[in-house]
């Protein structure tokens, strides 16, 4: 294997790895729910705040951070994030208090808010752009993977070592990850370095890209600021406002359909639940798979992305709203999978669609603001769903609204993105895209 493809495949396994232990780790309280509130003596509503702390922290930790990863890197920003959280992580497995617990909590979530920033960053660092939609989609489908195998994995823990025992191995294994990320992942930047020490010829496409060595510094902070004035920042933004919003009333509210809407009891609504988050994984890989196949046809790049991004959030709308007519399990389960398939084949076009519209430099401030109007109606969507489960004695309402949200997410990609964003007078690096 080639140089190249060898770090460019490191980094695709390295990110796929630490998504799922990112989303292991959001789940673990879930999983743990019943047994710390008899054993800590906490209360629903109690847990149900501990639940929100992490999203509501992890939504606001997204403007900085994106800020801070363009600084400093991926690998600097990823690691040290992992690294956090998983002590965050381990932690919670030697708490004794509800104050505690809400500490870890919201450390958890600034904790984790590099993950995807960071991630968008790397890629658009090792692939150009019309070879990201592939390796995209593979990353993003450990949103599907880490629900995926939480259930049955640290169920597995927790019967043999106690809910205390789950998180404490839950996060060493974290903290090793973010050992090996730190020792053995090479920024794009790092391997040119050692090319050009070595005396070795740069990358093709990298050639024509190399700046004077007296090129001025970059103002990170008005580059943020200038995200701000484009219409396709606010495209995205309100777009994948949609995408967050049916993603988040599955993933807190799917069991408790099953089990409400069809009286199944929790070990067939794990498997059925698992089973829908198959078909995620799969939407978020056939999103990348079919974006490249677009370009390499002669579609743009960003046409390709706003074609994907649309597609998912219609057709998860079109499987959403029959589910309100719909009675048999059967056919319940089809159109969950479906639905679930479209709506991660949108969430991961989104996120390429981050490595596209700006250059390298802005990829991860760029992806935290999208992330951050995402989480904010991520955060709304359990909550009126259970209000509009409460008074209306059925998921129908919630099922219709969501698909509304997602047909209005999907006009906003429609109208709003029209065009990458440049920055007025943007400094040059000394290699173009590449930060240290």
């Amino acid at each position: 294997m080639k140089p190249l493809k060898k770090y460019q495949s490191i980094t695709v396994v390295f990110l796929l790895l630490i998504g799922i232990v990112n989303y292991l780790d959001r789940s673990a309280l879930s999983i743990a729910n019943t047994s710390i509130q008899k054993d800590m003596m906490i209360s629903p509503s109690q847990m149900g705040i501990l639940l929100s702390a992490f999203s509501i922290a992890y939504a606001f930790a997204q403007l900085p951070m994106g800020l801070i990863i363009d600084r400093l890197g991926s690998k600097i920003a990823l690691g040290a994030s992992l690294l956090a959280w998983s002590v965050a992580q381990s932690a919670f497995g030697m708490v004794n208090s509800f104050a505690g617990f809400m500490g870890l909590r919201v450390m958890l979530g600034i904790g984790e808010a590099p993950m995807f920033p960071s991630a968008a960053k790397a890629l658009s660092e090792w692939f150009d752009a019309n070879e990201r939609g592939t390796p995209t989609g593979i990353v993003w489908s450990s949103t599907c993977l880490g629900p995926c195998l939480a259930p049955p994995l640290l169920t597995l823990f927790m019967v043999n070592f106690g809910w205390r025992g789950m998180f404490i191995i839950t996060g060493v294994i974290g903290i090793i990850l973010a050992l090996c990320w730190l020792s053995f992942y090479k920024s794009k930047a790092q391997y040119l370095a050692e090319l050009a020490a070595e005396g070795k010829p740069l990358p093709n496409e990298r050639k024509a890209q190399v700046a004077q060595p007296d090129a001025p510094k970059v103002s990170y902070f008005a580059g943020w600021l200038d995200l701000f004035k484009h219409r396709s920042t606010w495209g995205a933004v309100l777009g994948f406002m949609g995408v967050i919003y049916m993603l988040w009333l599955h993933l807190t509210w799917l069991p408790g359909y099953f089990e409400r809407e069809h009286g199944m009891n929790l070990y067939k609504t794990a498997w059925l639940v698992s089973l829908a988050y198959g078909f995620g994984a799969v939407g978020t890989i056939v999103a990348g798979r079919f974006c490249d196949m677009l370009v390499r046809r002669g579609m743009g790049i960003l046409a390709s992305r706003k074609f994907g991004v649309i597609t998912g959030l219609v057709l998860a709308a079109l499987f959403t709203l029959p589910l309100s007519f719909v009675t048999g399990l059967t056919g319940c389960i089809i159109l969950l999978c479906l639905a679930l398939f479209s709506i991660n084949m949108a969430s991961a076009t989104a996120w390429m669609i981050v490595n596209t519209i700006v250059d390298s430099r802005r990829v991860a401030s760029f992806g935290s603001i999208q992330n951050f109007g995402g989480y904010i109606a991520g955060s709304v969507a359990p909550i009126v769903t259970g209000f509009s489960i409460e008074y209306s004695g059925s998921f129908n309402t919630a099922f219709m609204i969501s698909a509304v949200v997602a047909l209005c997410s999907a006009l906003a990609y429609f109208l709003l993105l029209n065009a990458p964003v440049t920055e007025a007078q943007a400094a040059p690096e000394h290699v173009v895209g590449v930060t240290e």
